[in-house]
């Protein structure tokens, strides 16, 4: 690593979306021949800065240099003719297609008149393969490959089009502990050859591993590069979740024994984005259970197989002590038990109808007469849910695509709320919604909860999570990585489970 080499440099990178600042103003610099980690919490800006350099996203302000000169990427070709790839956490492949089919996407040599020419195909993906010492048959169908192999493929392919700079965006998040080993012993090998590595991870454990040195971003701004031989895990995770106290005002005493409403034991879930296994919790009567952890580490999926929409291959549920079979979110709905998605728009809401017809979705059967649906008792539960939940729209008849973030979220909590379910399961409930009507959501958790009612909370926003649960778990890599009484977390302790695990 030449340590006075500067390979790519940020100046004031900025990037907008709406009123959303994604990046403040971000400078940092990368050197050549080095591993750089980028780091920080869900909504740092991670992401979007890799975006930007690998030529998905323009910067609204900022200059971007590439070994000394300033670059304006348009499309992410712009970025490979410079030398940059980029490995996404889902591959951006073809699985119906071969090995070397797909490491020369778009690039195959041909015989001419767009013939390709298979011989040479695989010979230089055999080539390639074999530099990395990699035994996969450029041959095979990427389907019958491994994830880990998957990635593998992708950094081949990357390799293929003469990259000099290699950008990975949370490589690990769908492999085996093992399946990592074998990519960083390639990545080392890559690096010690003069290639240049930008590392964004959740995983504190990676980062010390394989890097050199690592910037951390929070809130779209960045905070610090360090060097990581000098560096800590707990610096590491001051620096991504800021070191001030944050105060949360409970609102309420926390909650007594009132017996155990929900216990789940040994949930394990296959056929889904992110694998559950052994999971095993509890939440009791009036109680604000909450299930943290990062992106990836399969909170949403455990909490879409308590009500149903995800199949259970192992563990049971109870519900008030009875055993609970649940295949549909029918049976969870007839045992008490509700849902809010976490994708309001298209996971709870048809956003062409109208408000009313929204809040009435849940239970027409009960709004209906002799098969027919009762129109006045249909828009009487409109307004009194309205009034109720303070959403404010035109009139009940109004679209529901026509009212703000705050009151589209009122109207999913009110399509459950006038069924009295015992379970509530909000999966990030106050997300893309502004301040004031977050604290109304955040008011009225509290007040179900003191009425009685049991609170599955899946939230990112660790303040949030601190705010309202009486007990946290933590998930990591669709585990339980630990459990924390709410006299005992704080942003610290939640994102240590999270990003190392127990």
């Amino acid at each position: 690593m030449n340590a006075d080499s500067i390979i790519i440099r940020f100046e004031n990178i900025t990037k907008r979306f709406g009123g959303t600042i994604a990046l403040d103003g971000v400078s940092f610099s990368v050197r050549q021949g080095e591993i750089h980690a980028v780091l920080g919490e869900n909504g740092a800006g991670k992401s979007t800065l890799m975006r930007i350099l690998s030529g998905v996203l323009p910067k609204d302000d900022g200059r971007l240099l590439v070994a000394g000169e300033e670059k304006h990427f348009r499309t992410p070709i712009d970025a490979q003719q410079v030398g940059i790839s980029t490995v996404y956490q889902e591959p951006y492949l073809a699985p119906h297609m071969t090995v070397a089919e797909n490491v020369f996407l778009g690039r195959e040599p041909s015989h001419g008149l767009g013939i390709v020419d298979f011989a040479s195909l695989n010979s230089q993906t055999r080539e390639i393969l074999s530099r990395l010492e990699l035994s996969i048959n450029p041959t095979t169908r990427l389907l019958e490959l491994s994830p880990a192999e998957v990635q593998l493929v992708q950094i081949a392919r990357a390799l293929a089009s003469s990259s000099n700079i290699l950008i990975l965006d949370e490589p690990t998040a769908s492999i085996t502990e093992h399946e990592s080993d074998i990519l960083f012993g390639l990545l080392k090998k890559l690096n010690a050859g003069g290639l240049t590595i930008i590392y964004v991870s959740h995983r504190l454990k990676e980062i010390f591993d394989l890097c050199h040195r690592a910037t951390v971003l929070r809130d779209g701004k960045f905070i610090n590069t360090v060097d990581v031989a000098s560096s800590d895990e707990d610096k590491m995770i001051g620096m991504m979740v800021g070191r001030e106290i944050v105060h949360h005002e409970r609102g309420r005493e926390k909650a007594r024994g009132g017996g155990i409403r929900l216990e789940v034991r040994g949930l394990c879930v296959s056929d889904a984005p992110v694998r559950v296994n052994n999971v095993s919790f509890h939440v009791q009567k009036g109680e604000i259970v909450a299930l943290a952890g990062l992106v990836g580490s399969g909170r949403s999926e455990v909490a879409k197989a308590v009500f149903g929409l995800n199949r259970i291959d192992a563990g049971s549920i109870e519900v008030d002590g009875k055993p609970a079979r649940i295949r549909h979110s029918r049976d969870a709905i007839r045992l008490g038990i509700a849902f809010v998605p976490e994708d309001r728009k298209d996971e709870g809401l048809i956003s062409i109808q109208s408000l009313k017809h929204n809040i009435s979705l849940t239970g027409l059967r009960l709004l209906s007469r002799f098969g027919f649906l009762q129109g006045s008792a249909e828009t009487d539960l409109a307004r009194s849910s309205s009034a109720q939940l303070s959403i404010k729209a035109s009139s009940e008849e109004a679209e529901v695509a026509t009212l703000s973030g705050g009151n589209q979220q009122k109207v999913v909590l009110a399509k459950w709320l006038w069924l009295k379910p015992s379970i509530l399961i909000l999966d990030e409930p106050t997300r893309g919604i502004d301040v004031g009507a977050k604290a109304e959501i955040h008011t009225l958790i509290r007040n179900l909860a003191a009425e009685g009612m049991s609170v599955l909370l899946v939230s990112s926003e660790l303040p949030e999570v601190l705010a309202l649960a009486d007990r946290i778990y933590v998930m990591r890599d669709g585990t339980i990585a630990g459990e924390l009484q709410w006299s005992q977390a704080s942003q610290e302790a939640i994102m240590k489970l999270a990003a190392l695990g127990n």
